[in-house]
């Protein structure tokens, strides 16, 4: 759908902007996380070594282990929020260049896709329906472009004299007003947040196979 295009060609521009900003800060906690996985191999080396000897310091050295290990669960965590943090950000900047679709020049064909797409999903339990779209939109669509629509998968379909508070798309509802889809740009955006999330950290992060960078058997 040309909608769905839209919203990863907004996320793939964003995610340039960003790489080399997040790249910095990944690449900060993973050095880190290095220098605490070559002292957690060191202490493991010394810890070895008491052991074969029967100091009695092996027991400090096993509590240094054990504190090694908490500053290695220490480093994944901040990794994992440094990511975390950057992918919402980018979220939050495709969110805001997603809601000005309507100034596109293409705008009134995507909404118009917008509202098909929902007919198509309620096809099956109605054949009357009615779109509500916000203020703006009403003037972009004449009445007969909305029966067309509706035409065009044999069903009635008519335009809401009340207008919506929605920052743009469509919502349809049933003739008798017991069912709805929700087709408007904040709906859409929410549906593909987990898409637009797996391309962000695809993008930038990778495979993720280099997390566990710092937890190789010693």
């Amino acid at each position: 759908m040309l909608y769905t295009q839209n919203i990863e060609l907004l996320s793939r521009v964003i995610l340039d902007d960003a790489y080399r900003e997040a790249a910095a800060i990944i690449e900060k906690a993973k050095a880190e996380a290095e220098s605490i996985r070559k002292e957690g191999i060191r202490a493991s080396v010394e810890l070895r070594e008491l052991a074969r000897r029967g100091s009695d310091q092996k027991e400090l050295f096993y509590n240094k282990a054990k504190a090694i290990s908490l500053e290695e669960f220490r480093a994944r965590s901040e990794i994992l929020n440094c990511k975390e943090n950057i992918i919402r950000d980018i979220l939050m900047r495709a969110e805001q260049e997603f809601y000005l679709l309507p100034q596109h020049k293409d705008y009134v064909m995507i909404l118009k896709r917008l509202i098909q797409d929902a007919l198509r999903h309620l096809k099956s339990d109605g054949r009357e329906f009615i779109c509500r779209v916000n203020e703006r939109d009403r003037i972009l669509l004449a009445s007969s472009d909305i029966e067309s629509l509706g035409e065009s998968l044999n069903m009635a379909l008519s335009l809401d004299k009340v207008p919506v508070e929605i920052k743009g798309g469509a919502i349809l509802l049933r003739s008798d007003l017991r069912l709805l889809y929700d087709n408007s740009l904040e709906a859409v955006f929410e549906r593909k947040t987990q898409l637009m999330r797996c391309i962000i950290s695809e993008s930038i992060f990778g495979s993720g196979e280099d997390e566990d960078i710092y937890l190789e058997d010693r």
